[in-house]
């Protein structure tokens, strides 16, 4: 009887899968007004019933995909400031992550759902989640990186947390949009960010 079960198991988590990636690859071709649950069961080869019985409908599907992408980045964020070595080094490294994540259609994901969820409440509540992650993290590090440092940084690790989140955001758009570098120098204000964190790491600041 167990065996069966697993087998049973291992068959939805299977399926629940390959419905995930139809859905990416949906959302990423056709934006999220375009993704229905329909055209995805028909990418995913499944039956439509199927989409429906593991995800409910096209928000909650939609947000489960924002969900595994997002924490597949976060962990990779986790493991790189959990690693030893100054922070400002890790700053430049999280920064060249940008052009990863562009090319992989993440930073597309997002902010197709947070379109769509500026008229749906289950959306913009995903959308919040996914950037909440980050900005939680990011004030775990800025917490940690201030510590030792002086009294006198000018905000809090939260507001610090927040700029930093806002800055990529704004970013992201902007990229996504087509702005040229010449006209929005985005890596000149990113690498600036890493100059003053690393100026004030410096131990004769």
């Amino acid at each position: 009887m167990s065996s069966r079960v697993d087998k049973r198991a291992a068959r939805g988590h299977e399926t629940r899968l390959r419905i995930l990636d139809a859905a990416r690859t949906m959302l990423l071709a056709r934006g999220a007004g375009g993704t229905s649950t329909r055209v995805v069961a028909e990418e995913a080869g499944v039956p439509l019933s199927l989409v429906h019985y593991h995800f409910g409908g096209k928000q909650g599907l939609l947000v489960a995909v924002l969900e595994r992408e997002n924490e597949e980045l976060l962990e990779r964020q986790r493991g790189l400031y959990a690693e030893p070595g100054p922070l400002a080094d890790k700053w430049r490294t999280a920064c060249d992550f940008l052009d990863e994540d562009i090319g992989s259609g993440f930073v597309r994901v997002l902010w197709e759902l947070w379109a769509a969820g500026l008229a749906d409440v289950e959306l913009k509540e995903g959308w919040r989640r996914a950037v909440g992650g980050w900005r939680d993290l990011l004030t775990s590090v800025f917490e940690d990186w201030g510590r030792p440092l002086s009294d006198d940084l000018p905000l809090s690790p939260r507001a610090t947390a927040t700029l930093v989140a806002d800055l990529f955001h704004g970013i992201e758009v902007e990229l996504l949009a087509g702005v040229a570098a010449e006209d929005a120098p985005h890596r000149e204000v990113l690498d600036a960010f890493g100059d003053m964190i690393e100026r004030a790491e410096r131990p004769d600041r």
